[in-house]
């Protein structure tokens, strides 16, 4: 199931040295936040996953399925009514025709929320 434009919508883009920045901004309304947790919306983190996969999958334009998780850390709540907006920077390093180990980072002006090393291939 994909989350762009229900979940959390992209409100800005730019290349950088390493990669590509999205500045993200997640819809406090969505069903997830209500079940997860009513009055205390805290992101899962398998969304921050599968935001990760889709905007991998933008930057690579080909679907991608998960192989390996090489390692998540999650270390801060990103709670959608406290912070508006948070940044993905993903950085997409190729081996092969269709393995792709991505890198991510989940952080606001003065948070780190979460960092990610991925591997997927094509789906």
């Amino acid at each position: 199931m994909k989350l762009k434009d229900d979940f959390y919508k992209v409100t800005k883009f730019c290349k950088t040295a390493t990669g590509n920045d999205y500045i993200v901004e997640m819809n406090p309304e969505h069903a997830i936040f209500q079940v997860h947790f009513p009055n205390n919306p805290i992101t899962p983190g398998v969304c921050i996953l599968q935001i990760v996969k889709e905007l991998s999958e933008k930057i690579l334009n080909h679907e991608l399925f998960l192989k390996k998780a090489n390692n998540i850390k999650f270390l801060k709540v990103i709670d959608p009514l406290k912070v508006k907006e948070v940044t993905f920077s993903i950085s997409v390093t190729s081996e092969g025709e269709t393995e792709h180990k991505v890198s991510a980072v989940v952080h606001d002006k003065e948070n780190l929320f979460s960092k990610l090393s991925i591997t997927f291939v094509y789906q």
